[in-house]
């Protein structure tokens, strides 16, 4: 059986960010649109943007709060406190021989947050902490904590 470029990822993925305390999982609803048995609402955990604002699902994300990068067009097969996962297209200012002169490339990825920690003063509420870029056609991979912040500290 043949495993989706997710599985090959995700697995390994999984394992390595495993929360060392015991967090109820849950999933969001699936493809036929009916909520999956949970103990959480997903909307219970986001990933905060350049304007430290939850983001959940967004359609694109900026990576740089500069507007020199950005993944666009995302589409998400996993959304839970363990992590989130996407496809989507990246586009990358070169910034040569200045940002604002720069040209943007683009290539498809795969995005993975992970790390969720409970955002403090907002009890039941979730922030991912990191955010793992994947790059299929290289084999490369990108970490990197997500542009926002949580509201004050967690």
């Amino acid at each position: 059986m043949k495993m989706s470029r997710f599985a090959v990822i995700a697995v390994p993925a999984a394992a390595v960010v495993a929360l060392p305390f015991a967090a109820p999982a849950f999933a969001a609803s699936g493809a036929t649109g009916h909520p999956a048995t949970t103990h959480k609402q997903a909307s219970n955990v986001a990933v905060y943007d350049c304007a430290n604002q939850p983001q959940v699902r967004p359609s694109e994300f900026d990576i740089f709060c500069d507007g020199s990068g950005a993944i666009i067009h995302l589409s998400w097969s996993g959304w839970n406190t363990s992590m989130a996962t996407a496809t989507g297209v990246e586009y990358v200012d070169n910034c040569v021989p200045n940002c604002a002169a720069g040209k943007f490339s683009h290539q498809n990825v795969d995005l993975i947050f992970w790390d969720s920690k409970p955002v403090k003063g907002h009890a039941g509420k979730y922030g991912y902490t990191k955010m793992t870029t994947l790059f299929p056609s290289s084999g490369k991979t990108y970490t990197q904590t997500p542009p926002g912040e949580f509201p004050g500290e967690f």
